[in-house]
């Protein structure tokens, strides 16, 4: 086995742990899974997401949005950190009712029913793809 497998591995087991542990509300095994995650990829938003989500639990939330950010900022297409902070950032955020998103689960795309077509004047129309 080549030695970047075994970091990707490492750094994947860190983040489930740390996961775990947020659920669990264990904030130190949480912090200490983070930290050892971030050592082996400091560019990962999936590290700054999980400090986010740890601010957020112990009631910083400049401190969650701060990390959310930077988990934008380092990769723009990765979700989670930017449904994180629309959550906390929304007017309608509600501290006792927090379901952040831990990126765990896999991404699924959205099948789009419709079609938008144009005429010959530019104006578009919807048409329900053919199944």
């Amino acid at each position: 086995m080549s030695v970047g497998i075994e970091l990707y591995d490492s750094f994947k087991k860190n983040i489930e742990k740390a996961v775990t542990a947020l659920q669990d509300k264990d904030y130190v095994t949480a912090q200490e899974s983070i930290k050892s995650a971030m050592i082996e990829n400091c560019h990962a938003p999936e590290v700054h997401n999980l400090l986010g989500i740890l601010a957020e639990f112990t009631d910083d939330l400049s401190l969650a949005a701060k990390h959310f950010r930077a988990a934008y900022a380092l990769d723009p297409t990765y979700k989670p950190a930017s449904r994180n902070l629309k959550r906390i950032t929304s007017f309608y955020y509600c501290p006792g009712d927090m379901n952040p998103d831990f990126g765990d689960k896999p991404e699924t795309e959205k099948f789009n029913n419709y079609i938008l077509e144009f005429d010959n004047m530019n104006i578009g129309h919807l048409r329900k793809r053919s199944q």
